[in-house]
């Protein structure tokens, strides 16, 4: 398995799962998230897009946010040209978010960022279900591809 599969594997099932827990409990508890977004933002044009348009449409940009994560999710696990897009979308967004969040947690997504980045260097020929699937079919046969009964 080339080097980078795992850092994107684990980057991809990152992003479903932010995609799950923000459908789940992001969606019902969005007060909590604009007061931090409000509190921090770093530009006031921001803040102002943010009481105009984000607040008031609140559901619906959660809603537009967990398709954006399931979307990028989906593409950094798939292959070749797909994996590079995710890998660009899901760099610009956390660079994006980071923004709107404490200084605390800005150094996490600037460091997720560049990581994101360096997944960049990698090529990706396989989908994690053709890795996935190449891994068990070797599962449980011996070195000459036999398959072990005992």
């Amino acid at each position: 398995m080339e080097k980078y599969n795992i850092g994107r594997i684990s980057l991809g099932i990152f992003y479903l799962v932010a995609a799950v827990v923000n459908l789940i409990h992001t969606i019902h508890n969005t007060h909590y998230l604009w007061s931090v977004c409000l509190e921090n933002v770093l530009f006031s044009f921001y803040k102002d897009i943010l009481e105009q348009i984000v607040i008031p449409n609140e559901k619906l940009i959660i809603l537009m946010v967990v398709v954006f994560e399931f979307i990028v999710g989906v593409l950094i696990l798939s292959k070749d040209v797909f994996v590079k897009i995710g890998l660009i979308l899901a760099t610009l967004w956390v660079l994006f978010v980071a923004q709107f969040l404490p200084w605390v947690d800005i150094l996490g997504h600037l460091l997720l960022g560049i990581f994101q980045g360096l997944l960049l260097m990698g090529n990706y020929d396989t989908t994690i279900l053709e890795i996935v699937t190449t891994y068990l079919k070797g599962w449980g046969s011996n070195s000459n591809g036999e398959v072990k009964l005992d």
